[in-house]
């Protein structure tokens, strides 16, 4: 061996150790959850990388000649043929030192001498109730110990150990050669099988056999393999290889046996990277597999959320996440919104009543002048004239009085009763109240301004043009604090009528919010089991492209 073939062998095995490494780590992950079928098929893929073996499959209908295939490639009839059925389990060929194992479900590892017990093999080979697997190798062949051959019983076989035997072969074959009888080349069995291979990323070499059956005349043949290519392309089908091939005929002109059995020592000969992707690919596949095992253990759990679903909600359909969802936040806002509205309510009226006082005017200069005078009459010492001084005196303060409660009086009415007594008979109109007896008592409605409030409202002081402006100033706080207080209690009125009818829509909302919010949580919960199994899948996939 040369350096160049010692580093590449080096690599080689560096790159197989690797993967094998990454392997174990997911075949450990599978049997901490208990998924023994899976981390055995993965244990077998460890033990395939470690040993660099490259395994073909043959696969096809019992009468598409596959075993007989085998034994005219290796030149030694080692499979059960015609006028026997083909192999009803998988029946693995290698090359190496003589030897023979029957592997059967209930009695152990049978072995034989290949050279003296061959008949007695092959009935174990057509065996498929009894035997799981046959394994045989034999020297002389172009086959060594790293290399196999594996014959599977026919696609169009309904025993389910046969299917079962047929998987278990394509989950460790590197390449697939499927056979198919040049008679039913188009049936759609062939394409769906075909197309499994390609989608699982399997090399797929097609071998259409017995071609001595064409007729010429009938269909050139060069048509008739363009016909089989296209009928494989409109499935998507696009074969890595297809041989057409006649034992019966080994000198028929089309025959391409030999180029057929090339292809197969080629892929003997420089088995890594094909062992390689083919692994890769099983092991992912394995890793959707137990995806769907975690799924399956999480079935019962599944299936009581799900019955959660099954609830009559309004206008929702509960098992659409989306409109649950959209409904529950709907709901809760219109919640937030009802339980909220009363105090919404106060503040807005709150609002508009304060704007009101503060924008009603009740002080002009008129007022100021009526101020003045009034004041200036309980000035002590204020009198009006000689004689009769008394009377006129008292005539005057009350006249005086009179003018000061005129105006404010008509001020008061004008610039503020009116507005005020506007703005309580609207506000239960905006929140959809009707109560008659509440409005007979707004529009009856009268605060009054009398001499005690005025005399009330006097201070102590010099009697100067600030003073006058300030007692004015302090009469209208006063009538617009009075109007306050009258509003808000009768605002009071119609708060108890919106609680009232509030509460009766909140009782019903967080009746809906509550119905919502229980499947809104059975669908985050069967999220949430969605995206553990994904995640599992996920991680295990990362372990195997990126060693993650």
């Amino acid at each position: 061996m040369n350096l160049n073939q010692v580093i590449e062998t080096t690599a080689e095995q560096t790159a197989f150790q690797s993967v094998a490494s990454r392997l174990e780590r997911i075949r450990t992950e599978m049997s901490s959850a208990n998924n023994d079928a899976d981390a055995a098929k993965m244990q077998q893929l460890i033990d395939k990388t470690r040993a660099g073996e490259v395994n073909i499959a043959f696969c096809g209908h019992f009468s598409a000649g596959k075993s007989t295939m085998i034994n005219t490639l290796l030149g030694k009839a080692l499979l059960p043929s015609n006028p026997i059925p083909t192999s009803a389990n998988v029946v693995k060929i290698r090359g190496g030192e003589p030897a023979a194992r029957v592997y059967t479900r209930n009695s152990g590892v049978l072995t034989f001498d290949p050279n003296t017990e061959m008949d007695a093999l092959k009935k174990y080979a057509v065996d498929g109730d009894t035997v799981e697997w046959v394994e045989i190798a034999y020297p002389g062949t172009f086959l060594n110990e790293q290399a196999s051959l594996l014959d599977t019983p026919g696609i169009d076989s309904t025993d389910a150990a046969h299917k079962i035997a047929t998987e278990s072969a394509l989950h460790l074959a590197d390449a697939v050669i499927y056979m198919m009888d040049y008679n039913h080349v188009q049936a759609e069995e062939n394409f769906a099988f075909t197309k499994m291979l390609k989608d699982r990323g399997k090399p797929v070499y097609l071998v259409i056999n017995m071609i001595d059956k064409h007729l010429d005349f009938e269909l050139d043949f060069d048509s008739y393999k363009e016909s089989v290519e296209d009928a494989f392309a409109t499935w998507n089908i696009h074969p890595d290889g297809i041989y057409y091939t006649s034992l019966a005929e080994p000198d028929h002109p089309e025959n391409q046996f030999e180029a057929f059995a090339d292809k197969l020592k080629q892929l003997i000969a420089e088995p890594a990277a094909l062992i390689l992707q083919s692994v890769t690919d099983s092991a992912a596949h394995l890793t959707w597999d137990h995806q769907r095992f975690i799924r399956q253990g999480q079935s019962e759990q599944r299936d009581r959320l799900e019955a959660g679903l099954d609830v009559e909600l309004d206008g929702v359909d509960a098992r659409d996440r989306d409109q649950v969802v959209r409904a529950l936040q709907a709901a809760e806002d219109k919640l937030a919104d009802a339980t909220g509205q009363v105090n919404a309510a106060r503040e807005q009226f709150d609002k508009e009543l304060t704007a009101l006082l503060d924008n009603a005017r009740l002080t002009y200069y008129t007022t100021n002048e009526a101020a003045e005078r009034y004041l200036e009459s309980r000035k002590p010492g204020f009198k009006v004239g000689l004689l009769f001084a008394g009377k006129k005196t008292e005539e005057e303060k009350a006249a005086r009085e009179a003018a000061l409660l005129a105006d404010f009086r008509d001020k008061v009415e004008t610039n503020l009763a009116f507005h005020f007594k506007e703005l309580l008979t609207r506000i239960p109109q905006v929140y959809g109240i009707r109560d008659d007896a509440y409005h007979e008592t707004v529009h009856a409605l009268s605060i009054p301004i009398t001499p005690e409030f005025l005399a009330a409202q006097i201070k102590g002081g010099a009697e100067t043009r600030e003073y006058v402006l300030n007692y004015c100033q302090d009469i209208s706080k006063a009538i617009k604090s009075e109007y306050r207080r009258k509003g808000l209690e009768l605002f009071e009125q119609v708060s108890r009528k919106l609680e009232e009818r509030v509460q009766a829509e909140v009782n019903s909302l967080h009746t809906t919010v509550e119905a919502l919010r229980a499947v809104a949580e059975t669908h985050a919960a069967l999220a949430a089991l969605e995206q553990a199994e994904r995640e599992t899948g996920d991680r295990l996939r990362a372990i195997l492209t990126k060693g993650e």
